[in-house]
């Protein structure tokens, strides 16, 4: 029974980065609706679920001694976990009828909580057994997830107009993603160097979430 309630902290914990947001955006008047938010953070948890379907099919630990580090790190994780959150923002454009849910801007709003929903399971899964990992993650992994999902979420709804655009915001955001993968798995570097790279992925990504916090949808 106590270990039910760990849990439970953990998830509250990993969750409230995205809870804040939410509440942070609607205070701004945001287009975003709770019920955006909650199919949002639901396809986030798909996306977690994909990229670790795609880890155990193609990257098995087995195999894991076979990869060199920098594939591992920019391929098996930050390329494979994004691909994941392309399968699960897609539908949004099918979802979205109305002429406004079309822009980017808001795809970088989806993308933000398909991003803070990956972050909230990943981050359950890697500190079960630690609230002191669960607390790492949100200043470090949960402003990095978010920022991928902004740049992922704009990456998809820009590709039929500026293909090219969207390319290099992809490729960008795996670059980012594999770069604090790098720096989490080499003790040269200082924990905070992860944290400084994630939140600076983050701030440098608001600028796509702009335009749909202005407007009426």
């Amino acid at each position: 029974m106590y270990g039910i309630w760990i849990l439970l902290l953990i998830v509250l914990c990993s969750a409230f980065p995205a809870i804040l947001v939410f509440f942070w955006l609607k205070s701004k008047k945001s287009a975003v609706t709770l019920p955006w938010f909650m199919v949002s953070l639901a396809a986030g948890i798909v996306s977690f679920l994909l990229a670790a379907l795609i880890h155990d099919l193609f990257f098995s630990d087995k195999k894991a001694a076979l990869w060199p580090v920098l594939f591992t790190i920019f391929v098996r994780i930050a390329l494979v976990e994004e691909t994941s959150r392309i399968a699960a923002i897609l539908p949004f454009l099918k979802i979205c009828k109305n002429p406004q849910h079309k822009e980017s801007s808001f795809g970088a709003t989806l993308g933000l909580f398909v991003g803070l929903g990956f972050a909230v399971i990943e981050s359950a899964y890697h500190g079960i057994t630690s609230l002191n990992i669960t607390i790492f993650r949100l200043f470090t992994a949960t402003p990095l997830h978010a920022a991928c999902g902004i740049r992922v979420g704009a990456a998809v709804f820009t590709a039929r107009q500026h293909p090219l655009k969207a390319l290099l915001l992809f490729a960008s955001t795996v670059f980012i993603h594999g770069t604090y993968n790098l720096i989490i798995v080499n003790p040269a570097y200082p924990s905070v160097l992860a944290a400084v790279i994630a939140f600076a992925a983050l701030f440098s990504s608001l600028n796509h979430l702009r335009a749909s916090n202005t407007k009426e949808y």
